[in-house]
């Protein structure tokens, strides 16, 4: 990896530390188009009635989405433990290069096929707005999307719960 892509990734750890807060609107009322990864239309209002877990990620990352990716995992077994029917929702950072083909080859190779789990992709325009709600910041570094981390919690009608924004914070605690 080059020296300054390292460097960006460094940097974007430490903006995980920092990032924005979620607005307090109902972030399942977005409007936008999303395509799951079969390239069938998804509405985020189908995820009402059960709480939520949202990251978004660039699938050729290797450093914070697949950390982040690892999490979810983390967190869809400790709900498997605890009893708790949770909805997963991966939304790509970029349009350009996380087509729903390409979510539909990370699903497999990562062998994450419960009905559960959705990966989006979406337009530029509905990508920066769920970004601006989530708090996610991201920017482009040469052909890479370089962005911090953050998982988010959202209650089944909407509304923020909390967030993780650092890649050691405790997995029992954000889904107490």
């Amino acid at each position: 990896m080059r020296p300054n892509l390292v460097a960006f990734c460094a940097f974007a750890s430490v903006l995980a530390c920092t990032a924005a807060p979620v607005t307090a609107q109902d972030l399942l009322r977005d409007r936008s188009a999303w395509l799951t990864d079969q390239a069938l239309p998804f509405s985020l209002e189908a995820l009402r009635g059960r709480a939520t877990v949202i990251t978004m990620a660039y699938g050729a990352c290797r450093r914070i989405c697949s950390t982040s990716l690892r999490l979810m995992e983390s967190l869809q077994a400790l709900a498997d433990q605890r009893g708790l029917d949770l909805n997963f929702v991966v939304i790509g950072l970029s349009p350009a290069q996380d087509k729903p083909a390409d979510w539909a080859a990370f699903r497999a190779e990562r062998k994450l096929s419960r009905a559960n789990w959705q990966f989006l992709s979406g337009d530029a325009a509905a990508t920066r707005h769920m970004a601006q709600q989530l708090g996610v910041h991201y920017w482009l570094y040469d052909e890479h999307v370089m962005h911090d981390f953050r998982i988010v919690l959202v209650s089944p009608t909407g509304q923020f719960v909390r967030s993780m924004d650092n890649f050691d914070d405790s997995l029992p605690l954000f889904l107490r």
